[in-house]
């Protein structure tokens, strides 16, 4: 006998309340499943996207074609718009937690410029270029926020206000005394 000829005897000497419990298992399981898929088609919609066409501010890109002349002939790559959890991350000996807490803190921020060694791509300090809106409470507060972060990773952070021409040659003369070790 093959399965199809014994399936239908099987269900004759079901009682028509077990054969209603059946049929509201398996309305509820079809429900679960339409609620599962149901629930989870959001997340595999695609959403329609636009390009902010340039990477920087006007200021910004002005800013960076100044540090490139001033970094010119040193040994330091330049990098723009950096997440901030792609250069620091909190310390292992915090709780998970506390762990995530503070990683939230700096995951959705980035640094303007960040310096690297040429060579090797090391990070050496970072560059914030403060314009007018560094002057609002709110990004007062994200500035001191980031200070202290930069202050207990032991990373050099420099500030440059916003200026609509800047002296190259200052540009460099801060950035390189700033990464020389001390002199005694």
């Amino acid at each position: 006998m093959d399965t199809f000829t014994i399936l239908p005897k099987a269900f004759v000497h079901i009682e028509p309340k077990q054969l209603l419990l059946i049929y509201i298992g398996f309305l509820l399981f079809l429900f679960t499943i339409s609620a599962f898929l149901l629930r989870h088609r959001r997340k595999l919609e695609i959403f329609k996207y636009k390009t902010l066409g340039k990477l920087l501010s006007d200021a910004e890109h002005s800013f960076y074609l100044v540090l490139r002349q001033a970094l010119l002939n040193e040994k330091y790559e330049i990098f723009v718009k950096v997440r901030i959890a792609d250069v620091l991350l909190p310390e292992n000996d915090l709780n998970r937690g506390n762990w995530k807490s503070a990683f939230n803190k700096i995951s959705s921020k980035h640094f303007d410029y960040v310096l690297c060694d040429k060579n090797t791509l090391s990070v050496v300090a970072v560059i914030e270029l403060d314009d007018k809106s560094h002057d609002q409470v709110v990004t007062r507060a994200r500035d001191i926020f980031i200070e202290k972060v930069c202050e207990t990773a032991g990373l050099k952070l420099l500030h440059f206000p916003y200026r609509a021409n800047y002296h190259i040659q200052s540009v460099r003369d801060k950035i390189i005394s700033s990464l020389s070790p001390p002199t005694i």
